[in-house]
């Protein structure tokens, strides 16, 4: 089975652990090219990879330690020196490991980098998500193959191209040593992130600063080029009064603030882009920009839409003119927004960047400084793009928070209290008595009612004549008896 299709078929078999404990893995090369980091009294190379460990793991994470060079007759490559639990520390582990020889030979070992990484998926990981840690000097030579160029290369495309590792950052070391054999001027640290949650785990350890303890310099990436290629730093907000722009707690997600009851139909943000592309300059690329609330989708047209010759962790001005979705903001008067009553009503939303016809070159300081410690090797090629990393995307999270203000909250209270009085003043002198005169078979009679109420009139031969009964003036005549009249004088 190629090895393409074994790790992406145990990626998809492999159920992935629901707990925040990563598995991680860290391959230690012993090969013969790693004699003078050994040898050397002076080398700093054991002291780095402990430094590491310590700074990365987490009591809840599964470890394993192995050396690496390449499996040949008896010489297992590679093998597993310390996991949780082993009685001897870590630490003693490691400050044992030698440089390692053929079977029944003088001769040191050979290295195979791709075996390593295969390996340790399958038989550590059993094709669950994990983080390798390699610490090499970056010569790859299965069997002494004198062609260590193209050795490399299949693993730099191991890197660039299998699916199953999600992310690959390097960081390149200076470290000076000399053996008794061989010397060399530096090293190479690789981080591999295998499987999404192991991406997301490695990410955390270098946006949280945890890595950074221990590597000064920025990581290098490697993988992915097609996302979180820019990053967008609000600035201000232009020609809008009552409306101001800022950052999240999370120093990601842009906020704006917007008063209510002076709504725009848009908003003019001056941002800088910043190139996150490190070690990369973005020598050239088209820029586009949507924003997407619930199930609407408005294209913007940012400035200017071409980037050219941004250094990694430069930035430039763009202007984008963000809509606000007028029919996503209810009104002040609207039920919803009475009962905010002076607190904020959110949208989420989020704007969509794109690099395209995108072209990356490595930065010409870092290809110096890689010359400088890996000299005579195509160091710089695992850092070439593949040809067809031709865009990238990144979303900006938004919240639009509108202001509520408590006026008509206050008008409507005022608009029910005076109602109110109105009704009740109604009432008060609606109930009062009033007095009615009326002629009943000609002769003049006087009533006495209050609001719906009624009477019995009588003649003046003590006869029932009618009833009247009041509403809450006027009144009426009702039954009134046949041979008998009744008027009301209004």
């Amino acid at each position: 089975m190629r090895l393409r299709s074994l790790l992406l078929l145990l990626s998809l078999i492999s159920p992935v652990p629901a707990a925040t404990a990563m598995q991680q893995a860290f391959l230690i090369q012993n090969s013969g090219w790693m004699e003078p980091f050994y040898s050397d009294p002076q080398s700093l190379f054991k002291s780095l990879i402990l430094a590491v460990f310590h700074t990365v793991t987490r009591p809840q994470d599964r470890v394993f330690v192995s050396v690496f060079n390449q499996s040949v007759g008896n010489n297992k490559s590679p093998v597993l020196i310390y996991q949780n639990g082993q009685a001897r520390s870590v630490d003693e582990v490691i400050g044992d490991i030698k440089v390692a020889k053929k079977p029944q030979s003088s001769a040191l070992t050979d290295t195979d980098f791709q075996e390593a990484v295969t390996k340790t998926i399958i038989d550590r990981f059993q094709g669950k998500p994990g983080i390798i840690w390699i610490f090499t000097n970056n010569k790859n030579s299965p069997n002494n193959d004198a062609a260590t160029i193209v050795r490399n290369r299949e693993f730099y495309q191991l890197i660039h191209n299998e699916p199953t590792i999600a992310r690959t950052v390097a960081f390149p070391l200076g470290m000076p040593v000399k053996g008794r054999v061989y010397k060399a001027s530096g090293l190479m640290v690789y981080a591999l992130a295998y499987g999404n949650e192991a991406d997301a785990a490695l990410r955390y350890l270098i946006d949280s600063g945890r890595v950074g303890q221990v590597f000064t310099e920025t990581p290098a990436r490697l993988k992915p080029l097609d996302r979180d290629s820019v990053r967008l730093l609000p600035q201000e907000i232009r020609n809008q009064p009552g409306t101001t722009v800022g950052l999240a707690a999370d120093r990601h997600t842009v906020v704006l603030d917007v008063e209510a009851s002076k709504q725009q139909p848009s908003v003019e943000i001056l941002a800088s882009l910043e190139n996150l592309f490190y070690p990369y300059i973005i020598e050239s690329a088209d820029l586009s920009a949507s924003f997407v609330v619930a199930a609407s989708r408005s294209t913007l047209a940012p400035e200017p839409s071409r980037i050219a010759a941004l250094e990694p962790g430069a930035r430039k001005e763009i202007r984008v003119t963000l809509p606000i979705p007028l029919a996503q903001v209810p009104s002040i008067w609207s039920i919803k927004a009475l009962r905010s009553f002076g607190t904020r009503f959110e949208i989420h939303g989020t704007l969509e960047l794109e690099l395209s016809n995108q072209r990356l070159v490595l930065s010409d300081a870092f290809s110096k400084n890689l010359n400088t410690l890996f000299p005579g090797d195509p160091i710089s090629e695992v850092f070439s793009p593949p040809q067809d990393t031709l865009s990238s995307q990144v979303s900006v999270p938004f919240v639009i928070r509108i202001v509520y203000p408590t006026y008509p909250i206050l008008l409507i209270g005022l608009a029910l209290l005076v109602g109110l009085g109105v009704i009740l003043s109604a009432l008060i002198l609606g109930n009062r008595s009033r007095v009615y005169q009326l002629r009943v078979d000609g002769q003049v009679q006087t009533c006495r009612l209050k609001p719906f109420r009624s009477q019995p009139l009588y003649s003046a031969r003590g006869e029932l004549v009618a009833r009247v009964r009041r509403g809450l003036a006027r009144i009426e005549v009702l039954d009134r008896k046949e041979g008998h009249s009744v008027e009301i004088n209004q």
